[in-house]
């Protein structure tokens, strides 16, 4: 059973490679929960920090 939820829609001035994702949205498309992207960050998980922002950059799009 997929579980994954559809991300939310792109603004027509992003490209797929210009796609940044929240936290929320790559738990819902790798299907584990907020908390586990938390500790994978704290693992090393590469991130983009916008002031208090953090932003995961979509790549293989």
């Amino acid at each position: 059973m997929d579980t994954k939820q559809p991300l939310p829609e792109q603004t027509s001035t992003q490209t797929p490679n210009e796609r940044l994702w929240t936290a929320d949205d790559l738990a819902r498309y790798i299907g584990c929960s907020v908390r586990e992207i938390r500790n994978l960050r704290y693992a090393g998980l590469p991130t983009i920090k916008f002031r208090h922002l953090i932003r995961f950059e979509a790549e293989g799009e």
